[in-house]
């Protein structure tokens, strides 16, 4: 292979491996406001804090296996740990808990607190038994 023709097609090869491999959303804010938080930020240890409920209650998320800029992950409390899936959007949280893996046992809608680089993140947690609990979820520094 002639050495024009060989350093063409590496070129070729490195900027298609780069461009596989660059992340669906660019680069990221070091400190992101509420509305540009997305999924990557959402990734992680948080703790909680929920009104009327015993600590220490965190939640670990990764990214969905299924549904691109979506996380999956566990809710872990003091007595049962539950799994839990959801996304953020224009600075507003989705998430849906599940004790047994099936139905639906919870849901969390928050905001993300402005100010607090995507780190701080304020709602109501609501039961499927009708009851509700403000929470406040932080980030674990890693």
């Amino acid at each position: 292979m002639p050495r024009a023709t060989f350093q063409t097609f590496a070129i070729v090869a490195i900027t298609t491996l780069l461009t596989a491999c660059a992340s669906p959303y660019g680069t990221r804010p070091a400190c992101p406001t509420a509305q540009q938080m997305e999924q990557p930020e959402l990734l992680g240890r948080w703790n909680v804090q929920m009104d009327g409920e015993a600590g220490p209650i965190t939640i670990e998320l990764g990214p969905h296996p299924e549904w691109d800029g979506t996380v999956k992950g566990s809710v872990q409390r003091p007595a049962f740990q539950s799994i839990i899936v959801g996304d953020v959007n224009q600075g507003e949280l989705t998430m849906e808990e599940s004790r047994d893996g099936k139905s639906v046992s919870g849901n969390w809608y928050g905001s993300v607190a402005e100010g607090s680089c995507a780190r701080i993140i304020r709602g109501e947690w609501a039961g499927s038994d009708d009851r509700s609990r403000k929470f406040t979820m932080r980030k674990s520094i890693q």
